[in-house]
């Protein structure tokens, strides 16, 4: 016995932007979103930049070369909740300076992996979190190591 799994076979027929989501139309007429921090990719991208896609896999895929980012139509079927309500957050919020792609390559971690965990759309495993931990105590104690120059 074979499950067909819900949105599958959908065919995109529009895709558009708008209130922080993405939102695409079916063949069938269904519309559907999600937000943008489900796809960090796209939260980051430029709008000219998020126009430049291309419908491919039988018009069941988004493609954005210019961002390297695919989106299969059965993602917009999963219910994502994105909570702002959480320690990665909270952790990253209280340095507003720090690069959230160079923070993630310092810890050895893709950047879009380390957005959905501080937009909650992913919950980071108990050593994730420390790992996410250690490299910001690493980079508090390399800034409180750096000795200025005295001024005349």
């Amino acid at each position: 016995m074979t499950k067909k799994l819900i949105g599958m076979n959908d065919r995109i027929v529009k895709v558009w932007f708008g209130d922080g989501r993405i939102y695409v139309l079916t063949e069938t007429g269904v519309e559907l979103s999600q937000p943008l921090e489900v796809f960090p990719a796209l939260l980051y991208a430029s709008s000219a930049e998020r126009e430049q896609y291309y419908l491919w896999d039988d018009d069941r895929s988004i493609r954005w070369d210019i961002i390297d980012e695919d989106i299969h139509i059965s993602h917009f079927y999963e219910r994502e909740m994105v909570n702002y309500n959480n320690e990665v957050n909270m952790l990253l919020s209280r340095f507003p300076c720090l690069d959230i792609k160079a923070f993630a390559g310092y810890i050895g971690m893709h950047w879009t992996k380390l957005a959905r965990f501080r937009y909650g759309v992913w919950t980071p495993s108990p050593d994730v979190l420390q790992r996410i931990r250690d490299g910001l105590s690493s980079i508090r104690k390399q800034i409180t190591e750096v000795e200025l120059p005295q001024l005349s």
